[in-house]
C-alpha cells in the first residue's frame, strides 16, 4: 500500500511512512515552431531561372511541421489569386498587375490567412521578400502591426481587418486599435528579410 505502518518487535507504533510520487518538470512549455513566409518578385515562380526566393525556399526543411513551416507564395504578375473569365482576360490581368501591382491586397491577404491558420503561441514569425515581394512581406508586417492576427477560421473579417489597415487617418487609427482589441490577437515578427524593395504600386 503507498501509506503504512510499521511495528518493531515490540509492537511500539512508528510513525507513519507516507509515499508519495511528485510529477517532474517533463511538461514543460513547448517551444514555439518557426513560420516562413516567402514572397518572389514581380512576374517570379519556380521555373528554369529561378529566383533567390525560390533558391531559399529549396534549403529550408519542410519534413517537420511540428518544427518548421514554410510557405512560398508566386510573384505580382503570375496570376495568384485572379480569377479570369476566359484566356485573354487572364493575360490581361497578370500584364496589368505585373505592371501595376493591383492584386497587392491579394498577395497581402493570402499570406495573412496563412498565419491565420497555423500561428500558435510562441511561434516565430519570419518573412522573406524580393521586390515587390518585399513590398509585400513589409506590408504583412504592418498589416499584423496595427490590427493583430485574427484566429483560425476567421476568414469572413479579413477584407475588413485589411480595410482597417489601409487607412491612415487618425479615426482609420483609432478604429483599427478598436478592432484589434476586440477580434484578434498581438504578435511579434521575428525577422524581416527583404533586399531590391520596389514600392511602384498601385493603392494598397
Amino acid at each position: 500500500m503507498a501509506s503504512e505502518l510499521t511495528t518493531t518487535a515490540t509492537n511500539r507504533p512508528q510513525p507513519a511512512v507516507i509515499q508519495t510520487s511528485i510529477p517532474t518538470a517533463t511538461s514543460s512549455k513547448v517551444p514555439g515552431r518557426n513560420l516562413i513566409l516567402c514572397f518572389d518578385g514581380t512576374g517570379d515562380q519556380y521555373d528554369q531561372d529561378n529566383s533567390n526566393i525560390v533558391r531559399f525556399v529549396q534549403l529550408l526543411k519542410k519534413d517537420d511541421k511540428s518544427k518548421q513551416m514554410v510557405y512560398y507564395q508566386a510573384g505580382i504578375g503570375t496570376g495568384v489569386g485572379i480569377k479570369p473569365t476566359n484566356k485573354f482576360v487572364s493575360k490581361v490581368s497578370q500584364a496589368v498587375d505585373m505592371a501595376l501591382a493591383t492584386g497587392l491586397s491579394i498577395h497581402v491577404r493570402a499570406g495573412y490567412e496563412f498565419l491565420m491558420q497555423n500561428y500558435t503561441e510562441g511561434d516565430r514569425i519570419s518573412l522573406f521578400g524580393f521586390s515587390r515581394g518585399a513590398y509585400t512581406a513589409r506590408a504583412l508586417a504592418g498589416m499584423l502591426h496595427k490590427v493583430g492576427l485574427l484566429p483560425a477560421y476567421n476568414h469572413e473579417q479579413v477584407p475588413f481587418a485589411y480595410k482597417m489597415f489601409k487607412r491612415d487617418d487618425p479615426e482609420g487609427w483609432k478604429m483599427s486599435n478598436g478592432f484589434k482589441r476586440a477580434f484578434c490577437m498581438d504578435v511579434k515578427i521575428d525577422f524581416v528579410g527583404v533586399f531590391d524593395t520596389v514600392n511602384s504600386v498601385d493603392t494598397l
